[in-house]
């Protein structure tokens, strides 16, 4: 009996290590000519390539948390799964044909190497089995994608589609007609859609090095809302993501009071409006009267005092920087900043004739 129970726990454990150690079976190392000549085979096989590299966590979630699920191994069993390590020196033609600029990519071709859709980033088994499902389906492809709107040529959704996948699949003069016929029909067309083109379009100009184009589309798409719009706050929010990042402050800030003047209550907007105010050394007494409501709705989040804080100290008054960054230390004691800047303000104060109140702006 005891024989028995040992032999059933090490076949328990046998096929548990053989299950968790199941994944699908790329191949790797192999010349993209052996690729082609595998999916050729009878029967005939789609082939799909996963650009990754040894840094990329992402690629990483999805070797441990995705290729090894058994729906997936399934689902790609006649699939020509090949794995791309896009800094061998070897694959580097394939990265530069397949212009691959995110990690990691994923790119579904046919059995002549025809690219017919990509998706990037991480997804998860779900997801990934949604969009392989949906790719295999036709309903989804590239060419599917185009045929859909040849018959509808004025579709915003697939204006916008077919301009992003261009865009990623680096034909960027076409990305660019799209992305300017989606504009042309701003006025009347979702809003959210227009937005994303508009971002879309500007970020093809900033690649091309036309920092005031990209700087110009951005602010643009800032003034298509109304406080009406239900989509406004996510979409503003997401305009004046795009427009940090291109370093366009002064766009970011009047963003910001775009989404104030549409919900005074917003308190991401009121504290970003007040950092960026303090960066710029500009609109100071507006943005404390914002900082002062950011507090009070945020139920006195250190961070916006913090905001406060600093906001204050640039227009020299020192008592009130101290006193808000205190508060803020006081919250937050961890937060070695925070006391440092008390410490800052202090010495400042001591430096003023009044003691108290220093040079206003």
């Amino acid at each position: 009996m005891k024989k028995l129970l040992l032999l059933l726990m090490v076949l328990t454990v046998s096929t548990s290590f053989a299950e968790e150690s199941a994944r699908v079976p790329w191949l790797e190392d192999v010349t993209w000519s052996e690729v082609i000549r595998e999916a050729q085979n009878d029967p005939q096989r789609p082939i799909l390539i996963d650009f990754y590299a040894q840094w990329c966590r992402p690629c990483k979630l999805l070797d441990v948390m995705v290729y090894n699920e058994s729906e997936v191994i399934d689902e790609l069993s006649n699939v020509v799964t090949f794995k791309v390590d896009i800094d061998k020196p070897e694959y580097k033609f394939l990265k530069e044909e397949f212009n691959i600029s995110v990690l990691p990519t994923l790119v579904w071709l046919d059995e002549r190497g025809r690219e017919l859709d990509r998706f990037t980033g991480y997804q998860n088994r779900d997801e990934f089995l949604e969009i392989v499902r949906s790719i295999r389906q036709g309903g989804n492809t590239f060419y599917r994608v185009m045929d859909l709107q040849v018959a509808s040529p004025e579709d915003p959704g697939l204006l916008y589609d077919l301009a992003r996948r261009f865009s990623e699949q680096g034909d960027l003069i076409s990305a660019e007609i799209y992305y300017r016929r989606l504009m042309s029909l701003r006025f009347n067309s979702d809003k959210s859609v227009v937005t994303n083109g508009t971002l879309g379009l500007a970020t093809l100009e900033e690649e091309a090095g036309r920092m005031h184009k990209a700087q110009s589309l951005a602010r643009r798409a800032s003034t298509f809302y109304t406080a009406e719009d239900t989509s406004s706050t996510a979409d503003l929010m997401a305009v004046a993501a795009y427009q940090s990042a291109l370093g366009d402050s002064v766009g970011v800030l009047e963003t910001y009071r775009t989404l104030i003047k549409f919900n005074d209550r917003n308190v991401v907007a009121l504290d970003g409006f007040v950092r960026t105010s303090t960066d710029l050394k500009m609109e100071l007494e507006q943005a404390t009267k914002y900082g002062l409501r950011a507090v009070i709705m945020s139920d006195s989040d250190p961070r916006i005092m913090a905001s406060l804080g600093r906001c204050y100290a640039q227009r020299n008054l020192f008592h009130k920087a101290k006193r808000w960054m205190k508060k803020a230390s006081d919250k937050d004691p961890e937060n070695l900043e925070y006391s440092n800047l008390v410490s800052e303000y202090r010495l400042e104060m001591e430096k003023s004739p009044h003691m108290y109140r220093g040079r206003r702006r």
